[in-house]
């Protein structure tokens, strides 16, 4: 049987019947604000608390503690970090003390994924692709991505690439990762009234899954996450 990666997004797993396929490379795409580091924070607690999972959340754009207060609005419990790491920049600098100066930042992150996989972590969140854009500065962003998602399909493990971006155009990537991705969940906020707005999700693509494509109003309470059918749209 196929192992999955569930969303813990109540209802949500039942459209991509059980989950996310494991070792799929997924991106997690929305506007500014549309609960993308909250969604994928956890996913990736859940998974580590209750299924055996290790994970490591790299954040290139906010702080450790920006993150664990974001956890405990989650209402996810303390957490051992043998199992879940949360890194930020510092940490990451840290870890490169005295390492050479002229690498990359798209090396460094590599060198410091490839060590955690080495260490038995089985999954990563990189949060995000424009911070990383941003850091590294891409001489040729297509060719420097497709190398860096074919880096990332060697070590065998599920990732979830975070990235600021907008669907008018039907483009849920800046340099080409949508076409790259195994799968794609985009976030955003709709008008179904006038004053009303509400958070909507989708599942864009994900390969291996027959899904439906709908969007779906996206909610939390009670520290879950659910989905429901989206209201009428009355304003536009």
């Amino acid at each position: 049987m196929e192992e999955k990666i569930k969303t813990y997004i109540e209802g949500f797993d039942n459209i991509l019947n059980g989950g996310i396929p494991a070792k799929h490379i997924v991106l997690i795409c929305g506007g500014p604000g549309t609960y993308k580091s909250s969604v994928t924070l956890n996913m990736l607690a859940n998974n580590v608390g209750k299924d055996d999972c290790k994970g490591v959340y790299v954040s290139l754009e906010e702080s450790k503690d920006s993150l664990e207060a974001t956890a405990r609005g989650l209402e996810i419990k303390e957490w051992d970090e043998h199992d879940l790491l949360i890194a930020d920049v510092s940490k990451i600098r840290l870890e490169q003390k005295g390492a050479d100066k002229t690498k990359s930042w798209m090396n460094i992150l590599e060198k410091y994924i490839r060590r955690r996989v080495e260490e038995g972590f089985d999954m990563v969140v990189i949060d995000s692709m424009s911070a990383l854009n941003s850091l590294t500065e891409f001489e040729n962003p297509r060719k420097d991505l497709f190398q860096f998602f074919g880096f990332l399909k060697t070590l065998d493990i599920t990732v979830f690439l975070i990235t600021e971006s907008y669907d008018e155009e039907g483009r849920y990537g800046n340099y080409g990762e949508d076409f790259l991705s195994d799968g794609i969940i985009h976030l955003k906020y709709r008008h179904v009234s006038e004053t009303e707005i509400q958070l909507w999700i989708r599942c864009v693509k994900m390969r291996q899954v027959d899904h439906t494509k709908n969007y779906y109003a996206l909610l939390f309470d009670q520290g879950k996450f659910q989905i429901a059918r989206v209201i009428s749209e009355r304003w536009k």
